[in-house]
């Protein structure tokens, strides 16, 4: 397997560098350094730290609801920014860095993630786009199906989506997609039977432009899910959807898409299920609020479940008090229902999940800021299995380069 040993690699240069001198790396760096005559990097580099108070740290490889500690812990952090907007070619680039050292407890977390979009103009009919995560983390996931959320446990996952427009009339257009995902936990870690797998989808969009504001969707996926442990859970889904996208005013736009999903377990067993997704943003001067539901078909995460269907919503909102005091909050939720049995019909148990951050920063001038942040997270019990609750309180410091 070549991705755990690149992993493995990852974690012993990170641990073997002190952190003192990969901060100093980045604070020396040149910022928006000249390139010939009138020409600018758009490069930001912002460094900071934390301290804070968690009253539920999870045990290493370990359910949180058993291996729970209070620990107060301090958080390096290190984030850059490549923006080159306005071209042919426009890319932007994120890269964050966190570590975490739980002081009452003796343990460390890392929050290593890439985040890279390209987009490049052909011509006026065909452009091409490609949006590239990856991440390499110790805490479990909210936002997205990862692995279970009770567990804590070093994993890679990455999601990167490679995408064709072409406009064959003023009206109408075509975007053709492929998607990677790609989850993998460390060899050492059990949770890694049920949940290292790789998932590839096709799409196939068609827009046709109605209004200057509204366009109507139609669309195919072909998805395939492949678990390097667990073939009886390897599974084929097909989608049929259709949907809208309209702007309601200038700020204030939304998607509404829904149709038929229909599941194939390897070798054993059909099923169908209804299948919605929709986003509603809205932006303006000094405030943003963005909010996206999905429900249908995931991958399972849980060892004793063939199939699992997911209602999944999520709301961030943030917010401008004054020239220098700007809030955040957001909310992650989803329900499981998670079946079993040979060709997943048998009921294997319901479970919600919870994610709330708030966050306020004040700007003390152009190169400091700070901060203050709050985060709850809550699973519910599924079967033997407890449920937990876990507050983190924090306030830090940042110097942007």
């Amino acid at each position: 397997m070549i991705l755990p040993c690149r992993i493995h690699r990852t974690r012993r240069l990170i641990d073997s560098v002190p952190l003192a001198l990969l901060f100093a790396a980045f604070l020396l760096a040149p910022r928006n350094e000249a390139i010939g005559q009138g020409a600018t990097v758009p490069l930001d580099i912002t460094a900071g730290v934390d301290i804070g108070y968690d009253d539920h740290v999870i045990g290493s490889s370990a359910t949180t609801s058993s291996s729970g500690q209070t620990s107060f812990f301090a958080r390096e952090n290190v984030v850059l920014s490549y923006d080159r907007p306005k071209e042919r070619t426009e890319l932007r680039l994120v890269a964050v860095g966190r570590f975490d050292q739980f002081l009452d407890v003796g343990t460390d977390d890392k929050d290593l993630n890439v985040t890279l979009s390209l987009t490049h103009n052909f011509s006026t009919r065909l452009s091409f786009r490609a949006d590239v995560y990856a991440a390499y983390q110790t805490e479990p996931n909210f936002q997205s199906n990862v692995g279970p959320e009770n567990v804590r446990s070093p994993h890679f996952n990455t999601r990167d989506i490679f995408s064709l427009t072409y406009h064959w009339l003023p009206r109408f257009n075509t975007v053709t997609s492929y998607t990677f995902d790609r989850i993998l936990y460390a060899q050492s870690s059990s949770v890694g039977t049920s949940s290292n797998r790789t998932q590839q989808t096709l799409g196939e969009q068609f827009r046709f432009s109605l209004t200057s504001r509204t366009s109507l969707i139609g669309e195919y996926r072909f998805e395939t899910i492949n678990y390097d442990s667990v073939p009886n859970r390897n599974s084929i889904i097909h989608l049929a959807l259709a949907g809208v996208d309209h702007h309601l005013t200038e700020h204030l736009s939304f998607h509404v898409s829904g149709g038929e999903s229909f599941l194939s377990l390897e070798n054993d067993g059909d099923t169908v299920s209804p299948y919605f997704e929709g986003l509603l943003g809205y932006t303006s001067g000094n405030h943003s609020l963005n909010w996206t539901t999905s429900y249908g078909f995931e991958a399972p995460t849980t060892a004793n479940a063939s199939t699992r269907k997911t209602l999944r919503t999520g709301v961030t909102l943030t917010y401008g008090l004054t020239s220098r005091i700007h809030s955040t909050a957001a909310v992650n939720y989803h329900h499981d229902e998670n079946q079993g049995g040979s060709s997943g019909t048998s009921s294997a148990g319901t479970q919600d999940s919870l994610e709330l951050s708030l966050g306020l920063r004040y700007t003390i001038n152009k190169r400091f800021a700070l901060h203050l942040d709050y985060q709850h997270t809550m699973q519910g019990s599924m079967g033997s299995t407890p449920g937990y609750s876990r507050n983190r309180y924090s306030a830090g410091l940042t110097l942007t380069y």
